[in-house]
């Protein structure tokens, strides 16, 4: 059982926007749908190199309280880190809680990107 003070990171929960540029081409923009409390931890080396191959490199694991809008097409961000959601389940399926397996992905600075 999860204690209440694990809750302790805001995550804001994001989807996708895409709006089309009148060139035949679509912008992408995020739209935060709400904040969300969650307990957030980074997987060890082992759990990572042991993870489902279906769903690639994982990083990091959430639980938060159970909701039923989180998808694979949303993502997770806290601070300037963002974690795409590898998956969904309701760990002991009583709608309590939800488990997102979670990469991270990597940011790179403008100043190196160029």
């Amino acid at each position: 059982m999860t204690a209440i003070g694990d809750f302790r990171h805001r995550l804001a929960l994001q989807a996708a926007d895409e709006i089309e540029d009148g060139a035949g081409g679509v912008t992408r923009s995020w739209v935060t749908l709400g904040q969300v409390w969650s307990a957030i931890e980074p997987l060890s080396l082992g759990d990572r190199l042991s993870s489902d191959k279906r769903l690639g490199l994982l990083t990091h694991r959430i639980l938060l309280r159970h909701r039923t809008d989180v998808t694979l097409s949303h993502r997770f961000v806290l601070g300037s880190r963002i974690f795409s959601i590898r998956a969904v389940r309701d760990p002991d399926e009583r709608e309590r809680l939800l488990e997102c397996p979670l990469r991270q992905q990597l940011c790179v600075p403008r100043s190196m990107a160029r």
